[in-house]
């Protein structure tokens, strides 16, 4: 936070005037009306509220902000009180609670935020619809006590953790949320801005992805279905996409993204995005294995059974587990089905108590509706904690965040809890890389089989081929056996036939040699007297041509003579 904002907001709270009008930015607003349009470049200038963000509800508390000596005295004995009775309650035999398995990333429903930009569509929930919202005063907020915050956070953190507390309870006001969460979570870093504004002109490869399932995330709210609200969107978790390629993109993200665009510009919901990322550990309910998402959904039903155990009990035999509707609220810190209202509500509390907030919320918000639940079925009860589950408040969200803190969780049970989750999963993790490795092998073994069975089958033709091929053969021989007999009997036939053959060929040669010789005289004779006749018809052609060239010469000379009786007769 700039020196000049930290000055200028302590000025401001000095008067009652200035107070008042910050008090006036809260007014209530509908949950999807659109925000301020930020400035060019889709960023919206510090400090800049408008009654469409949404505005704190003021918290019912028995106790006085004016006395905090006396609430944090009285908080310290109740935590007193509380620890003594955590340890009567070791000292009696008690069931040890259930270990809930380890979920896998596949268990999460399809209405659940999934990764890599699985479909997740945001849709308006009742409470989001009929929530009867508290109108908050300006008496309800402490401006001394925030300016105290934002002038010297570090200070009232240290000395004044649970008066701290009690005011975020109440509600941060709406026209410091931008400053008080940048705070809380020591985000503002010159150089990480100056590096975000570097990450818009590069190139992610989920930009496609992103776009993809921009107008999906707050569909219906105007101004994330504006196009500067989507350009704003895209900047911040593209930028993130590139800052942090292990975790790269998840749709989820989205939701995280949009309630910190609501209060603050591109650059500063970037930095407050990688420390709630790194910082306040939601790196894991976004990496491809979900891993500390799913740890936190086994510490959930471990503070389900030791907090809530006859709804534990329900649950089970309903077959209802966390991860069906809580990894949704988890993941997406509530904004995935609530308000903006609760949604600030719930960031203010991460923000400033740390990510644990989010166990308690969902345990205050099971805790209220214990009665209720109990009564329904599955599928009823799907429903409920979907969509339902906020109603039971009526719109008074201070009374759940203070509900959540009377909660008394013990931290060694989370650790343990997440110890035999860790414990768990590497069993889980080692026996699935048991039977991986078993699968792998079986298949290997599986495609032995098939090739030995695919050879088999080939020697099977192969045979069945030779064996016909045999058949034929033995067939082909026995023919050829019986054609050697044959050809040998014939051969036989032929060696007594040639035996005898010389003198009858002999007789049968002097035979016809007598009827050839018969056969020649003959034939000379008739030869000698065509001869005779061809001569005499020789001399027949050429008397005939002789005529016929006598004839040739009279029937020219007529011609002639002709021709000069034709002249004579011309004459005359």
């Amino acid at each position: 936070m700039a020196s000049a904002d930290i000055i200028q907001v302590s000025n401001v709270s000095a008067t009652q005037n200035d107070a008042t009008t910050l008090a006036s930015d809260d007014k209530a607003p509908s949950s999807h009306s659109s925000p301020v349009q930020p400035a060019k470049g889709g960023r919206r200038r510090r400090g800049t509220v408008t009654a469409a963000d949404a505005s704190p509800t003021p918290v019912k508390l028995g106790m006085s902000l004016n006395a905090p000596k006396e609430m944090v005295a009285e908080q310290d004995e109740e935590d007193d009180n509380i620890g003594d009775n955590g340890q009567q309650q070791q000292q009696q035999p008690q069931q040890e609670p259930p270990t809930p398995q380890p979920n896998q990333a596949g268990d999460l429903e399809n209405d659940t935020v999934s990764q890599n930009g699985h479909d997740a569509t945001h849709e308006p929930s009742t409470d989001e619809q009929h929530q009867e919202q508290v109108v908050p005063e300006a008496d309800d907020i402490d401006w001394d006590f925030w300016s105290q915050v934002i002038s010297n956070y570090d200070k009232i953190a240290k000395s004044e953790p649970q008066v701290l507390l009690v005011h975020v309870q109440r509600g941060v006001p709406q026209g410091l949320r931008g400053m008080v969460w940048q705070l809380f979570a020591r985000a503002k870093d010159v150089k990480l801005e100056q590096r975000y504004m570097q990450l818009l002109s590069e190139t992610s490869v989920y930009e496609k992805a992103i776009l993809r399932d921009l107008e999906r995330t707050f569909p219906h709210h105007e101004y994330f279905q504006s196009k500067d609200g989507q350009d704003a969107l895209f900047n911040v978790v593209k930028a993130y996409s590139l800052f942090d390629p292990e975790t790269g993109y998840c749709q989820g993200l989205q939701f995280v993204v949009g309630p910190l665009l609501m209060n603050m510009p591109e650059e500063e919901a970037f930095s407050v995005l990688v420390k709630l990322m790194d910082k306040y550990q939601l790196k894991g309910h976004f990496t491809p294995q979900l891993t500390l998402l799913h740890q936190r959904m086994y510490q959930l039903d471990g503070l389900i059974f030791d907090q809530l155990p006859h709804l534990h009990r329900h649950f089970e035999n309903q077959g209802i587990r966390s991860d069906m509707f809580a990894s949704q609220w988890i993941m997406t810190l509530f904004a995935y089905k609530f308000s903006f209202d609760f949604v600030f509500r719930v960031y203010d509390l991460i923000l400033s108590q740390g990510v644990e907030a989010l166990l308690r919320l969902s345990l205050a918000l099971l805790q209220k509706n214990q009665a209720s639940l109990l009564s329904m079925d599955f599928d009823a009860l799907l429903q409920f904690l979907k969509n339902d589950v906020l109603e039971a408040y009526k719109g008074d969200f201070s009374a759940l965040l203070t509900d959540a803190y009377t909660i008394n969780i013990i931290p060694k049970r989370l650790d343990r809890l997440a110890k035999d989750y860790q414990s768990e999963s590497a069993k889980a993790n080692s026996e699935a890389e048991a039977i991986d490795t078993l699968r792998r092998q079986n298949k290997l073994l599986t495609d032995t089989v098939k090739q030995l069975e695919t050879n088999i089958t080939d020697l099977d033709k192969e045979h069945s081929q030779v064996t016909t091929q045999l058949i034929e053969t033995k067939m082909d021989i026995a023919r050829i056996n019986d054609e050697n007999d044959a050809l040998r009997q014939q051969s036989n036939d032929l060696k007594k036939a040639l035996d005898t053959l010389p003198e009858d060929i002999e007789l049968r040669v002097k035979d016809e040699l007598e009827v050839l010789g018969a056969k020649n005289a003959a034939l000379i004779q008739r030869n000698t007297a065509l001869e005779e006749q061809l001569a005499y018809m020789e001399k027949m052609v050429v008397d005939i041509k002789v005529l016929y060239a006598n004839s040739e010469n009279e029937r020219e000379s007529l011609r002639q003579r002709v021709d000069d009786l034709k002249r004579l007769m011309g004459q005359d």
